[in-house]
Order: C-alpha cells, then structure tokens, then sequence
C-alpha cells in the first residue's frame, strides 16, 4: 500500500510543522488511526446510552405556514431548530425554537437585490446563527460572468450584505463555510479548465485569500479528463477540456474544519489560526480504492470500500461515517423508496462506523432493526437513531417523519415525552426531532 505509507509519512512531516492543535491533537501529539481493515468482517450493536446522557423528542409545530417538504434535513445550534427541505422547485428553510414552535421560513429566492436565485445552496451562519447563500447564478454583465458571491442574511432572515468569493488562478472555490467572525473557507468546484494547485482557500471578509489548502493525494484512476461544451444564461461559451477536481468536503467541528475527502485516507484539519494539520487516517489497507479497471463497480458490487464524506459527523469524543462496504458488507439490506406511483426498493450495502477519540476503539455498528442505520435508542426506547447534525456543544439531531414516529410506537413501547407525542401525532403532522446530548 505505497499510498497509505506516503500519506503517513506526509501528515508526519506535516504534524511537525504546525505547533497549534485543538484540544482532541494535544491529547496525543500524533495523528489517530482509524482501523476501519480491522473491523472488516464484524459489528457491534451501539446502544445510544453508550454515546449520549440523554435523549429528547421535539414534536415540530403544524400549521399552513410550517409545513415541511420532501427530503428534509434538520439542523440545531444557536437555540434553535433549521429544518431544510423542498417545496415545489425551491428550497428552504424552516425555523423553530428547541421547543418546536414554529418562527419563520427563511426564504428570499427572487431577482431583486436582497435576493438569490432557486438554484442556491444556503449554510447555517455558525456565528450568527443567521444564513449564508451561495448564489449558483452569478452576475453577468457585458455578456460574461463577473464574479461570484455568496449572501449574508442575520438570525430573522434579513438582508445584511454580499461578500465576494475570491478568485483562483485554476478552478472555482464554490462552498463557503464560515470559521469565525472574519474568516470564511471553501473549497473548489467539481471540475477546472487546468489541473489545480490547490484544493481551496480561506479567506476574510474582505475578499482576501489568507491561507490556501493544498491539494490532497488522489489515485491515479481518478484523473480524467473531458471535453465539455455549456450554455450558460445570456452567454454561450466552449469550455473545451475540463478536469475533475474531486474536492475535499468540509465538515465543520466546533471552531475548526475538518477537510474530508472520498479518495484520500487522511483527514486534515483547519484551525482559526491558519494551522493545516492531519488529524486521522483512516487505515484501509486491502479494501482501499486503488484498481484501475473500473468496469463493474457498483454500490453494491466491489472490492474496495468507499466513505461517504458528507456522512462525517464529529462531536468532542466520537466521529461517525457512513462506509459504502460492497462485497465487504456484513449486513447487506434493501431500502425501500417511495417513488410518484409505486415503492422502490434499493438494494444497500451501507455500514456506519463510530470512532471514539478517547479509546481510540474503531467499530462498524450493526443495525438495530433490520434494514435501519444507527443507534439503538435504549433510553426512550424510539427509532434508531443516527445523527444528520452535532452541534458545537455536542447536540446530535436526527429528523423522523410523523408516520415513522407512529409505525415505530405501534411495535415498540415508547416512553418519556415520546410517549406524550404520539399520544396526539397524526400521520399528517410535521416530523418530530430527536435531540441528544452526546458525552
């Protein structure tokens, strides 16, 4: 495995360099491996009781105004509740308080000043607790693009300003997350006329570039090349060839960044002081992605193991991801999508990991209920649980549909608030929110 013994040798090097960590390095002063090979071939059931001190269950607020969409996501932080989802063709965002009464919906898509377009990815403002938009439609003038922004609107959905995504010499930076008051980072777009030199940048309020993050390895299958023609809104123009960039996704952890990617076994970190370090590298060994014969691959069928980086969720002690196993998969089960007119069933070979930073224990986590991902929740006894958000003081959240809550407690005895719940749920209501605090 030349990779992996390149990659340990680099974040060594790498780790010497840089003398401020975040509190989880300085317990160790070396870079944690993540034995994902040994654990290949087994599993554990995880009970939540083993992660968390206490679990609660928000019922959402039901009215005309708060309805929530397909595909909905949720986020909590800054004592409140952000449900994403989809409503016709747009996207937005609906806003409770941690005890689910409903506060607003976030939503300015439009053409005027103040507003964005449908096609734009909006974050959670850390800081503020308000919202940042990406704009995927950028300003055009003269017949080309002028420049790309994203805007800042406070914790009630007003409009604040626009603030420039700077401009790289290769590539794009395109998804904006937000480190503190001043300093904001992004990595690059999918795709570039010329090979990249970076993976990103971090940069200030004013549009400067402070620290750019250096390219992560990739394997030598993944490097393509293509030749792509576009037509873009107002303007017509011949890209000729394009490189895929395969990004790292940034996944934040408290007041830092993790820089996690789908074909790099090391997970790098971004502190507020411009401090670029590996943290963790997950130890693949024979089940690493490496062939160069691609044909037959699917996500069910393989002999390598895959991470889903937008699955990497981090609290103080544990880190979870979602691992596409394939052949390797020990549980493989069908899920069940509810397509326009009939049931889809989907055949899966997804596993989550939990990693625990204190012990430095590595383990795939069976699951609970046949064909359902997670925890098994010991403590009010609900769904399994798995979390879509931590939030910086170690709240995982986890969003269930009203007809989940109620098909769960008809087999299961439900206890707590819970059981209050879905003592008045009706199958029409919003989604309720499980909410734990993690050790």
């Amino acid at each position: 495995m030349k990779i992996y013994r390149f990659l340990i040798i680099v974040a060594i090097a790498l780790l010497t360099t840089n003398s401020c960590k975040t509190d989880v390095e300085l317990q160790t002063g070396e870079i944690k491996i993540i034995d994902l090979a040994g654990a290949v071939g087994g599993g554990k059931e995880v009970k939540i009781s083993e992660v968390a001190d206490d679990i609660k269950y928000v019922a959402l607020e039901t009215t005309d105004s708060s309805l929530i969409g397909m595909g909905a996501k949720v986020i909590t932080g800054n004592d409140r509740i952000y449900v994403r989802s989809r409503n016709s063709t747009f996207y937005d965002f609906k806003v409770f308080d941690l005890n689910g009464k409903y506060l607003f919906t976030f939503n300015r898509t439009g053409r005027g000043t103040e507003e964005y377009s449908a096609m734009s990815q909006i974050e959670i403002d850390p800081v503020t607790g308000g919202f940042m938009v990406f704009d995927m439609m950028p300003l055009i003038t003269n017949n080309s693009l002028s420049s790309w922004f994203f805007k800042m609107y406070d914790k009630n959905g007003n409009y604040l300003k626009n603030i420039d995504v700077p401009q790289i010499n290769d590539g794009r930076l395109e998804f904006v997350k937000r480190l503190n008051e001043n300093l904001f980072v992004s990595s690059v777009g999918s795709s570039s006329k010329e090979p990249l030199k970076i993976h990103g940048a971090a940069f200030d309020s004013l549009s400067n570039i402070v620290y750019e993050i250096p390219l992560a390895a990739i394997p030598e299958y993944a490097t393509k090349e293509s030749y792509v023609e576009s037509i873009g809104i107002g303007i017509t123009t011949s890209e000729g060839k394009r490189y895929s960039t395969y990004p790292p996704s940034i996944r934040p952890f408290k007041n830092i960044v993790r820089f996690v990617n789908i074909y790099n076994d090391t997970i790098f970190t971004l502190d507020q002081s411009l401090n670029y370090f590996p943290s963790f590298v997950i130890n693949y060994e024979n089940y690493a992605n490496t062939s160069l014969d691609r044909s037959g691959i699917t996500h069910i069928k393989g002999k390598h193991i895959t991470l889903d980086p937008l699955s990497y969720v981090e609290s103080n002690r544990f880190i979870l991801m979602n691992f596409i196993m394939r052949d390797y998969a020990h549980e493989p089960y069908d899920e069940y999508i509810q397509g326009k007119n009939r049931v889809v069933t989907v055949p899966r070979t997804n596993c989550y990991g939990i990693y625990d930073k204190q012990t430095g224990f590595f383990n795939l986590m069976n699951q609970p209920v046949k064909g359902k991902l997670g925890f098994r929740e010991d403590l009010k006894n609900g769904p399994p649980f798995i979390p879509a958000h931590i939030s910086k003081d170690d709240f995982a959240s986890a969003l269930f549909s009203a007809v989940q809550i109620i098909e769960h407690a008809e087999v299961y005895e439900v206890k707590g608030e819970l059981k209050e719940i879905v003592s008045k749920l009706k199958d029409t209501d919003n989604p309720v929110v499980a909410i734990a605090k993690f050790k």
